[in-house]
């Protein structure tokens, strides 16, 4: 499966949570949720939580693949991408939206 950010919709179960040595001894808590918005019986957005923000990725047309990513970071600035496939299956993401909240 193709993902963004390291983790698609069904990677992780709901309200897993890890930490992550980033290698200089700094522990990073990791959360991530999932939900179901669309009520069909599968995960299709996953709410992850860091030390750096928030980042909530979406599989809108429910090919198992993100097809929308915004980040929010803790200084209030946000940034959305929208995901594309090439042909060859590369994935590349065109900025939307950016701003702050």
């Amino acid at each position: 499966m193709n993902v963004v950010d390291g983790f698609g919709p069904g990677d992780l179960s709901p309200g897993d949570m890890a930490d992550h040595d980033l290698g200089s001894g700094v522990e990073q808590a990791v959360s991530a949720d999932l939900f179901d918005l669309d009520g069909d019986g599968h995960y299709e957005t996953t709410v992850r939580t860091t030390d750096a923000g928030i980042t909530v990725a979406t599989d809108v047309d429910g090919d198992g693949v993100t097809d929308t990513f915004t980040a929010f970071g803790r200084d209030g600035q946000y940034r959305t991408w929208e995901i594309f496939r090439e042909a060859n299956g590369i994935g590349r993401g065109e900025m939307t939206e950016s701003g702050e909240l």
